[in-house]
Order: structure tokens, then sequence, then C-alpha cells
């Protein structure tokens, strides 16, 4: 719903939307995500920073490659703010996004939003998941691509509220 909203509104903001066929009130099967690796497995294999492993997944950061991954990642990272924040999605630890050999963040199990989780189950009190980071990768807070980054976000924040009836609707579905 996100990305048809934003690309309707040509708001370059993007988003892996994937398969879920249910098959039963317990169980069903999920589309695979190929090309994909988790934050977790990331940190577990390396003592790199997420940029240091940027710099050898796509080569120099003055470069084409780096460039493009790199603006991949921000413009991914935008949209799963947003989306993170508007759905009130918690449980965003590093196993639960992964990271696209194009640069793309994907966010997966979205199993507990609208504030639905299991009693005294306690979550991250941010509304999404931005580290210092992810800030780095993006070229720091001074830097033109985070300057960006902030202007997205605002797009993508009036582009949903133009179209808050659609989201509300589903919202309402998913409650029930």
């Amino acid at each position: 719903m996100f990305k048809l909203i934003w690309q309707e509104e040509q708001v370059d903001l993007w988003v892996r939307p994937y398969k879920i066929v249910c098959l039963s009130n317990d169980s069903g099967l999920i589309e695979p995500i190929p090309n994909t690796v988790s934050l977790h497995q990331i940190k577990k294999n390396s003592n790199k920073s997420l940029r240091d492993y940027f710099i050898d997944e796509h080569g120099d950061p003055d470069e084409g490659r780096f460039k493009r991954a790199q603006r991949n990642f921000m413009h991914s990272c935008a949209a799963y703010c947003l989306i993170s924040y508007l759905l009130q999605v918690k449980d965003r630890h590093n196993g639960n996004i992964l990271l696209h050999s194009d640069g793309h963040l994907i966010h997966i199990d979205f199993g507990f939003i609208l504030n639905i989780s299991p009693k005294n189950l306690g979550f991250e009190q941010s509304p999404f998941k931005l580290t210092p980071e992810f800030v780095d990768v993006m070229g720091g807070v001074n830097s033109a691509l985070w300057q960006e980054f902030k202007h997205l976000l605002l797009k993508g924040l009036l582009a949903a509220r133009k179209h808050q009836d659609r989201i509300i609707n589903i919202v309402e579905i998913m409650r029930s």
C-alpha cells in the first residue's frame, strides 16, 4: 500500500513487498528474498562498521557503485522509518532487517505492529530504527544525502497523510 501511495505521489521511497500465503490459522509460506543478509549476520561475521561493510561490498566511496548502493540504502531506510512509525512496527532488531546486495534495506517479520504484542514483552521505545551506523552509511549528518533523507521523510509523510483514508481502512481490517 505504501509503495503504491509513494509511486502515485512521485515520492522516491523504496520498499520491497513480499508474498505471504496463509495455509491455516497458524501456518503459512513466506516468499524468500534472495541476495540478502541480515544485519545480525553482518555484525556476527565481522567486527567492521556497516559503512566499512559497504566499502568492502561496493568499493571506493567516491565511485559510482558505492554511491548507488548508498542511495539505495537511504531511499529504503527512509521508507521503512516511515512505515515503522506510522504502523507502530516493533521488534526491529538486526535479525529482522536485511541488506540486499544492491544496498537496499528490507524489513521482515511484522508480527508486532499497531501495539499488538504479548503481555510483559518489552520492545524498543524508538518509533523506528535509525542507528548512528545507518547515518554513517549515508555520509553523516552534514552530508547532502542526509539532507535528502530528511526531505524524503517529509515528502513521504505528507503523501501518507494525503492518503490517510486508504491507510486507515487497511489498519482497521488488520485490527479486527
